[in-house]
Order: structure tokens, then sequence, then C-alpha cells
């Protein structure tokens, strides 16, 4: 849908995206998703964390929800190029408010035990790999071309906005009034973001109605990524740099409570600091508008993040790892991750892009696994180790994959 009177909306200066009506439904959507979300961890590993006493379990727990991610991923990804993105989406949220309703329900009455964690995380990382490639392609769906870096930006931004204030919200409602009503928040929040989908209106309907096969579908996308050196570069740093950097998030209350020695307010202070960051990234991404180098400036935040976060790692002053955690949050998601995903958006087409984003979309079950060997790393030896070990790989790697090979060096994406 075109925007209406840009004339207008010339005091929106770089953010362009948000003169799109539909857009700006999903901007608002995206906002109280994130905000669900950042509460939805924090909250599930604090629960595992008084049941269990744990930090092993509570990787476990988180490992469980990227688990199907990982298998579902690229299903998700074949449904999001032959349904409706926006159905799809709206769906699969409501489902996900119900089973935190379920849980806050059985957490409130007394009836909770710990199999019941198990049973709806492993729901709810089903649901997230139908939908998540979706949640990225109807970008390309709601702005022309030459907005999708700024739409892609501006969502990040927003998503950073709801982890910002999730967490902290999370951590004050636990030590107020309960894990139950903490739950029940959550679960109402996920509602919420269905109604401004609902407000989405005019999209065009998939290209790929399913004359294909399922196969060949698969076949397309992985033959577009094999096709284009950027895509399958950018997929594989993103990878890594989920796996071994961005899985500390998953773990940070067991984190928080034995090296800072903080409790659930703590705990979501840390995740709010990095949230923050984020949002910074994000808008000073979007204040550059539609620039060139967008590869290279990819490279050296992933490279910058793993030092930051070797630094947060052995910090023994919570005021110090907040404000290191400040520059981790710019790095990763107010920058990296934005990135990537705008350069993979720009170098795939229409048609195909539901399914090479479902390949993207590992990158989230990955650093959701992630969170179990670093947590068995750190019952083993110590948090400080575990943390700087996936700082130090990631580097390695990353560099090896930005530097040392000539694909992004020469990309003027």
């Amino acid at each position: 849908m075109k925007p209406s009177n840009p004339a207008k909306n010339n005091w929106l200066g770089r953010f362009n995206a948000l003169r799109y009506s539909n857009y700006r439904w999903f901007w608002l959507n995206g906002a109280a998703q994130a905000m669900a979300q950042g509460m939805q961890f924090l909250i599930l590993g604090w629960l595992v964390l008084e049941i269990t006493k744990s930090a092993y379990q509570m990787g476990l727990i988180i490992f469980a929800f990227g688990m199907p991610n990982l298998l579902f991923a690229l299903v998700g990804g074949i449904i999001a190029d032959r349904a409706s993105r926006l159905k799809l989406l709206i769906n699969t949220r409501l489902c996900v408010a119900a089973l935190i309703f379920l849980l806050a329900a059985l957490e409130i009455t007394g009836f909770l035990e710990l199999w019941h964690v198990y049973g709806v995380v492993l729901l709810l990382g089903t649901i997230q790999a139908l939908n998540g490639s979706a949640r990225m392609a109807i970008v390309g769906d709601l702005v022309d071309r030459d907005d999708i870096m700024n739409a892609v930006t501006l969502h990040q931004m927003v998503n950073q906005t709801g982890q910002i204030l999730g967490p902290a919200l999370a951590g004050g409602i636990i030590e107020l009034i309960g894990i139950g009503s903490a739950l029940t928040i959550n679960a109402v929040l996920y509602l919420s973001s269905v109604l401004f989908l609902c407000l989405i209106k005019g999209l065009a309907p998939s290209s790929n109605q399913g004359y294909s096969s399922i196969s060949q579908d698969l076949r397309d996308g992985f033959n577009c990524i094999r096709l284009t050196p950027i895509v399958y570069t950018v997929i594989a740093m993103t990878i890594i740099f989920a796996f071994f950097t961005v899985s500390y998030r998953n773990v940070m209350p067991a984190f928080a409570q034995e090296v800072l020695n903080t409790g659930a307010a703590g705990s979501g202070l840390l995740l709010l600091g990095a949230g923050l960051g984020s949002l910074i990234g994000s808008l000073i991404l979007a204040s550059l508008g539609d620039f060139r180098n967008k590869s290279r400036l990819m490279v050296a935040s992933v490279l910058l993040l793993s030092l930051f976060l070797t630094a947060f790692a052995w910090s023994p002053w919570f005021w110090a790892s907040w404000i290191i955690l400040l520059f981790v949050g710019t790095m990763s998601f107010g920058f990296f991750t934005p990135l990537a995903n705008t350069l993979i958006q720009l170098n795939v087409p229409p048609e195909l892009r539901g399914r090479v984003l479902s390949v993207f979309q590992l990158a989230p079950a990955v650093h959701y696994l992630g969170a179990l060997p670093l947590a068995a790393t750190a019952d083993i030896i110590s948090w400080p180790v575990a943390i700087t070990g996936g700082a130090s790989i990631s580097f390695i790697l990353c560099f090896w994959l930005g530097i040392g090979r000539s694909v992004l060096r020469r990309s003027d994406n």
C-alpha cells in the first residue's frame, strides 16, 4: 500500500517507513509483542529457578523452546510464502496468549509443575518457528523497496523498546505481586498485539499459491541462498552470532543471581540496559537512511560485540556491567540484526523471501539452544569463562567470514 500524501509527512525525516499506514499498525503491534516476549523469558527463567534452584534446568527450558524453532523454521518459511502472512501472525499470536494464560492459571491455583512448563515451552517454540519468517517477510509487503532498510530498522527499534520495558516490568511484578500475575499481564500484552494486526488492510495475496511441492519449495529457497554469496555469508554470521553471543540473554537470571548477587528486579534492570543500548543503535541506524556499505558496519558491529561481551563477563560490579550491556545491546540488536535482515531482504526476490528468511530464522532458534551449553559450562567452570569462550569463538569465526573472505569486504550493499 502506498503512503498517503507523503508531503504531509516531511516531519518524519529519515523515518520514511512510518508514512505507510499499514506499516504503522505493524510497528505498534511490534511494540506490544516485543514487550510481551521480553517479559516472557525473564518470567519463565525465574519460574524454573524457583522450582528447581538450578541454572542448568533454566538453560534446559530455553533449549526446549529453541529445539522446535530449529526443527520447524523451514516449514514456517514455506507457509509464509504460500499463505496470508497477516492471518498466520494473528492466529499464532492468539495461540501464544492462550498458552501463557494456561501457565498463569496453573501457577495461581497452585497446580503448576515443572513438566507443565516444559510442555508449554515446547508448544511456544513450535509456534515461534511457524510465525517467525512471516513476521520478518511481511515488512517487505508493507513498504516500497527503497524503504525496506528504514522499515526493518524501525521495527527493530520498537522491538527493543519493548525489550527494555518488558524485563524491567516483569522483574518488578514478580517481586511485588508474584509470577502468576506477571504471566497474566504477559498474556494480555500478546492479545493487545493482535488488535493492531487486525487493523492492517489491503495486502496483496501471496504470489505462491501452493502449486509446487513442499520439497520443490525447499529446493528453491536453498538454491537461492547457495547462488547468492552475500546471503549465505550473512546467514552464517548470524547463526554464529546467535549461538555464541546472544544466548547470554536467556541465562541472565542465573548470571545476575550467581555473579552479581542480585534478584529478579536486578536481572530485569540488566536486560533493560541491553535493550536501551539496542534502541540507541536502532535510532542511529534509522537516522542514516539507505546508506552504502551496510555489510562493513555489520561486520564491525559483531566483532565489537564479542569484545564488549567479554568485558561484561568479567565485571564484578553491577553498574559497570549495566553500562557495558548498553554497548552490547547497541552492537547486537541495534546494528547487527537489522543490518543482516536488510541485506537478505535486498538480495532475495519477494516470492522467495519467506523461505530464505526461514533459514535466517534459524538464528533465534540457535540462540535459544546456546543457553544450554552456556549454562552447563558455567556450572562446571564459571560464568565468566563460559561467556568469554562463546564471545571468543564468535570473534574468530566472524572475523574469518567478514574480513578473511572477500564477499562482504567488496560488497557495496
